[in-house]
């Protein structure tokens, strides 16, 4: 029952994403504001246990990050766009294994800038190249985390891609639970981040036992 509930939600959030997207410019706005909500729903928040919770929160978000939004899904289009570029090129002139590790290489940093900009900027206020910056940060800092994630998001991809019967479906839910699937990675990070203290302090406790002298 939990999970129908949460792929109903899902839905709902899926939907309120394909409207923020209308205008285009606002791909990046909506996904922002998807990812506002899904953080929530990985941490079954009661802010977002109702329909009406979660409009509230995804238009809210919409709002708020109304010029990162805008600036992240420009940043994602130039970098994803000269990789096809580079692409063209490799194929127009003949590929080889250099060309295609280079390919891979350029591809593979384009996803670690991009894969939490869109989460950070949902939860966090900072600057652009701040976002930017911390995201090949955590990217870096979680690596496995990341990669299991990030080969889960392909796999969905993959599979949709692949059945041809599953397509509409996907359209109307596919996005929503991709971002959810990164929002449950991320919302652990980011309480771990925000809540260093208690680690700290265990961490010191451990010490200071191990410092004590026997009898």
């Amino acid at each position: 029952m939990d999970i129908i509930k949460k792929l109903l939600r899902l839905f709902w959030l899926n939907i309120l994403w394909i409207i923020g997207c209308i205008p285009v410019i606002t791909i990046g706005v909506s996904t922002c504001a998807a990812y506002a909500v899904t953080l929530r729903l990985a941490d079954d928040d009661d802010e977002v246990s109702s329909f009406g919770g979660i409009a509230r929160r995804f238009f809210k978000a919409y709002k708020q990050d109304l010029l990162q939004g805008i600036l992240i899904l420009i940043f994602t289009v130039v970098t994803f766009g000269l990789g096809g570029y580079f692409i063209y090129l490799a194929w127009d002139s003949g590929l080889n294994i250099i060309k295609i590790g280079l390919l891979a290489g350029y591809f593979l940093v384009v996803l670690v800038f991009n894969f939490y900009s869109y989460p950070l900027i949902a939860r966090y206020s900072n600057s652009f190249a701040n976002t930017l910056r911390n995201s090949v940060a955590l990217f870096a800092q979680y690596a496995n985390s990341s990669l299991k994630t990030l080969g889960i998001v392909i796999a969905e991809l993959v599979i949709l891609y692949l059945t041809r019967y599953a397509f509409f479906a996907g359209f109307v839910i596919l996005p929503a639970v991709i971002f959810y699937t990164v929002s449950l990675t991320v919302k652990d990070i980011f309480v771990r981040l925000e809540n260093p203290a208690p680690v700290e302090e265990e961490n010191t406790e451990s010490e200071n036992e191990g410092d004590e002298p026997s009898e």
